[in-house]
């Protein structure tokens, strides 16, 4: 029955693989999910059919992939209930049209009349099965974003981290119109703020702490959610705009007193965990108001999260911070250094020679 996701019972040692399926099939039945005909298709060559498919779902048919065949050997649990609730997701061609339907929610954000109209679903079966794919994808958290083993190496910076806002309803207050904790300086509106950390050497989401209320600023949060407290353990620091200001024992942030490479550095950590921040907007159900309650709110961020590190990691690297610009900057300054040197050494020279001219025109005169 294609409403209904199919669950199964997960034998102990079964690696849970069912359904295999190639990009070109994925990108097939996704364009078909989302209404598109055969015809269509077929009529348009796979350039055209590619970007659609990118353009409706987020990602390419290899993410997809690759998300969906983790889904089916996921090892997460949901340990708030009893007994624990697998979060794998049974591979089936029923399943992977939810699979589907989900990036299309995720992406688009559509009204219940929009699934009805574009999707052609019952919209309580949409609301029930959508959400719970949600939330399969968000414990792919435990595989996907995780905190390195020798994180930096001798480096002391090793890490870019920042805050996000997501705009949202206002939430209900028991005494008065409006929660001023939600208050989003960003939006002027109310939202929530999620704390996340990139790794500058392997360029991928480390940390990633939330919801918060976004009347929460970035700096209460680094110093009460356990990145500062983990960094200064490692006696590591990582770097952040002005807002973190204060905290120069494990956290850095650009300043006048920064030479020319160091500040190129910053600027351009800085510059890359902001596209990972854009990344994450390019699904509307982060870029628009979210239109449900706070406790949805941070299953879809989360899941939302998973998806651009498996995107990183696939088909959208961020840029490398580490760059030889940076390296030739450097030199380029020591050599100015060293010209400046070697031009004042050349003037005391000159003035010497100047020096004992005059000296001999004194002796002549004489």
């Amino acid at each position: 029955m294609e409403g209904i996701i199919e669950e199964e019972e997960i034998p102990t040692g079964n690696s849970g693989l069912t359904h295999v399926v190639a990009d070109d099939e994925i990108l097939r039945l996704g364009l078909l999910t989302v209404k598109y005909d055969e015809e269509q298709l077929r009529r348009c060559g796979d350039k055209t059919n590619q970007y659609r498919f990118e353009a409706t779902f987020g990602v390419t048919p290899t993410t997809m992939c690759r998300i969906y065949e983790d889904l089916q050997t996921s090892t997460a649990e949901d340990t708030t209930t009893n007994p624990p609730r697998s979060m794998r997701l049974k591979g089936s061609i029923t399943n992977l049209q939810w699979f589907l339907r989900t990036f299309y929610y995720l992406r688009k954000y559509p009204t219940e009349d929009d699934i009805d109209r574009v999707l052609k679903i019952n919209k309580g079966w949409a609301r029930t099965n959508i959400w719970d794919i949600i939330e399969k994808i968000q414990y792919l958290q435990f595989k996907k974003i995780t905190w390195p083993d020798e994180l930096g190496g001798e480096d002391i910076w090793i890490m870019t981290v920042d805050g996000t806002h997501v705009w949202m309803y206002e939430p209900g207050h028991p005494e008065f119109s409006q929660d001023s904790e939600y208050y989003s300086h960003k939006f002027n509106k109310a939202g929530v703020n999620y704390e996340l950390g990139i790794s500058i050497a392997s360029s991928k989401l480390i940390w990633m702490a939330g919801p918060f209320k976004a009347g929460k600023n970035d700096l209460n949060i680094f110093t009460l959610a356990g990145l500062k407290e983990r960094l200064l353990q490692l006696k590591k620091k990582a770097i952040g705009d002005g807002g973190y200001s204060g905290h120069q024992e494990a956290i850095s942030s650009p300043n006048t007193h920064d030479s020319r490479p160091v500040k190129l550095f910053k600027s351009r950590a800085l510059k890359r965990h902001e596209g990972f921040n854009g990344m994450t907007k390019s699904f509307q159900i982060l870029r628009e108001r979210f239109r449900h309650g706070p406790g949805k709110i941070g299953r879809a961020f989360e899941a939302v999260a998973v998806i651009c590190q498996y995107k990183i990691e696939s088909e959208e690297p961020l840029w490398d911070v580490l760059v030889e610009d940076i390296l030739k900057d450097a030199e380029e300054d020591s050599d100015s250094d060293m010209e400046d040197m070697s031009g004042d050494d050349d003037d005391e020279e000159d003035d010497e020679e100047d020096d004992e001219e005059d000296d001999e025109e004194d002796d002549d005169e004489e």
